[in-house]
This record gives C-alpha cells, structure tokens and sequence, in this order.
C-alpha cells in the first residue's frame, strides 16, 4: 500500500472551512498551502481546531473524453500540524466512507488506506488510493465538478503545512489503457490546473445521462465499432456515440453513455458493420438507463448466429406459416435480405441459406 510516488498530476484541490470547538490550550494558526502539479498553489489561514475539507479535480476531458481506467495515487500532507478527520481503521489504515472520499471511482476504489507516516515522504502522512476499471466508458472526468478524493483534515497545532497530491499511474480506459502517467512520469501533459479557495458551487443540471448496454455480434473481423446517435423528437437536440465492441466469444456487450441530454422525447438509433441498424424510443427526464441490442443480417431469430435455422424461419414467413412483422418486426428486417426490400420471399430465404452453407456471404463490410 506503501508506494513510491514521484510526480504530482494536474489536480485541483480547493477548500472549505467548518469551524468545531477546541480548549483553550488549542490556540495559534496554520497556513495551510494547497497546491497542484502545475505550479497553481492556494494558500489559507485556519486557527488550531478547525477542520477544512480539500477537493480534488481530475481535469481530463481534453483526454480519451475524460475516460480514466485506472489510477494509482496519493494525497500527502503535512502530519506534524495537519491530522486526518475522516475515520479510518487504525489497524489497516482503511478509510471507512469509500464512497463519500472517492465520489468518481467509488466502490471501485482498492487500497483506501491511510498512514501518518509516509515512507515516501517524511514528515508526511498520506492518504492512498488506487482503482482499476475494465469497462470501456471508464471513469468519467470530463467536468471540473467530478472530484476524484474529498478529503477533510483538522488543524492539531500552529505552523505551516502543505496538502498535496501524486500518481504513480494514470491510464486511459481503453483497450491498451494508454498510459497519461507512467510510473510516476508524466507522459501526456495535456491537464489543466486551476485552484480555487471555495467549496465548489453545486453545478446546475444542465441535463441527464443516458446509457446502458449495447449488444451486437462478431462477424468479420475487424468490424467492431457501434455507432449509436440520440435525437430529439421535440428539440434540437442530437449527438454521436461511437464505441468499440469487446467481445466475449461472437457476442459483445458494450457500455455507452450520453451525457448533459436535456429533458424530452428522443430516437436512438444504432448500428453496426454487418448488422441491421435498429431504432428505440427513448424518454428523458432523469438519468435514464437504455439497453439496446442489434443483430447481424440474416438473424431472423436474433440469437447472434446466421444458420440454417433463419433459412427455415424465413421460408416459413414467406409461405404464410408465421407473420415474423407481427411476432418482431426486428427480426423482420433481419430477414429481408434480398430485393425486393420490405418484402420476404424465397430470394431472402434462399440468401441466407446460401450464407449459412458458405456459399455467399450477406456481410459484405470486412476491415481495411
């Protein structure tokens, strides 16, 4: 849990301050300094006793779309004026409230622990902090109000002191996790800094998140990109999502989100290489989870694989057994492979047979 940790990322740390009750033997000031790895430093005078709480900001957006997948790091301080508020356990150092110190990573957070003696640093404790996440969307910070640790510490005696913080690694969540700081260098510097003295102001909800799970399935190879697109039905709302499919065996179930989507009425449409693109209605007016689910050309029974199943499924609409637009019209337009479109006959059951047997591929976008 001890880790060497060399250089400060772009942070922001900004501070409240709550006054609690002292003695009177607890007397005398500390400035405190604040700083982030910039150069950006804040400094502030609390009198012995008080507690203040430090927030800090991981400003990525510019990165990956703010997308971090996994963090390794440290917030030092000052432990000869400074203490930690927060309850932890005083075996394992452990800090109790997870959630409430890493509000981002949360729960996903591992090694939470706390020492008032850093062997990095001496005459430092610190606080320590690591977390790793295997979904593609990652964690999100993409806005200055998504702090990374919320920490509160009280002032136990006069004299200066500084709060500071440091990665050992920081790794976009893709699928190489590209590093942003590599064994406590710096290999992308591309951060902002700004430093603040206030709590931040609750930020104004400008609009919700939509996301959820997007299902598609592996055909050529190569072929991995889902594009899902979300517009408004009654503003002018419309934006792009494009993610890239993970698979597990030929199936792919892919995290997405939209972020700041205003209250309204909306059509998600997604597509895929080789798959029939596929509309949802989608309704706003909270964070709203939507799972959707696209399937490749000739599944007539959307189970992901093109066999001779489909061939007979789609011959048995063609000859008026079943109505596959009354049981889903999904599935439907999965089978209509053939002209004329918007009407099966034994040409699409024909060409999926034709598929199933090797014969004649429907799937005719491959890689470059």
């Amino acid at each position: 849990m001890r880790k060497l940790l060399s250089v400060l990322l772009a942070v922001l740390i900004v501070a409240s301050v709550t006054v609690v009750s002292f003695s009177a033997a607890e007397t005398g000031t500390a400035t405190v300094t604040l700083k982030s790895v910039k150069g950006d430093t804040v400094t502030k005078t609390y009198a012995v006793g008080e507690t203040f709480t430090t927030y800090t900001y991981l400003n990525a957006s510019q990165i990956n779309s703010g997308k971090i997948g996994s963090l390794d790091g440290t917030q030092y301080y000052t432990n000869s004026v400074l203490e930690l508020a927060e309850e932890y356990d005083p075996v394992e150092g452990d800090v109790y409230d997870v959630e409430t110190v890493f509000p981002v990573t949360k729960t996903a957070t591992v090694a939470s622990g706390h020492w008032t003696e850093s062997e990095e640093k001496p005459g430092m404790g610190a606080v320590y902090y690591n977390a790793t996440i295997a979904s593609y969307s990652g964690f999100k910070f993409d806005a200055d109000n998504k702090a990374l640790i919320i920490c509160k510490y009280k002032v136990k005696a006069a004299g200066t002191a500084t709060v500071e913080n440091a990665f050992t690694t920081l790794a976009c969540s893709d699928y190489d996790l590209t590093r942003i700081v590599n064994k406590g260098v710096i290999v992308n510097d591309n951060f902002t800094s700004p430093v603040a003295l206030s709590e931040p102001a609750t930020p104004v909800v400008t609009g919700y998140t939509v996301s959820g799970t997007a299902t598609s399935y592996k055909t050529n190879d190569g072929v991995n990109d889902v594009t899902l697109k979300l517009t408004g039905s009654d503003n002018n709302y419309t934006d792009t999502v494009i993610v890239t499919a993970s698979y597990s065996g030929v199936k792919a179930d892919t995290a997405y989100s939209f972020e700041n989507v205003p209250a309204g009425e909306y059509t998600l449409s997604v597509e895929k290489g080789n798959h029939v693109t596929r509309e949802y209605t989608v309704s706003v007016s909270a964070d709203t989870v939507q799972n959707v689910k696209i399937c490749p050309i000739g599944d007539a029974d959307s189970n992901g694989r093109v066999n001779s199943a489909d061939a007979k499924r789609t011959s048995q609409h063609a000859n008026g057994q079943i109505d596959l637009k009354e049981i889903d019209p999904y599935q439907f337009a999965c089978a209509d492979t053939a002209a004329p479109k918007n009407r099966i006959n034994s040409a699409d059951a024909k060409a999926i047979s034709q598929h199933a047997n090797a014969q004649k591929s429907l799937w005719t976008v491959t890689a470059e």
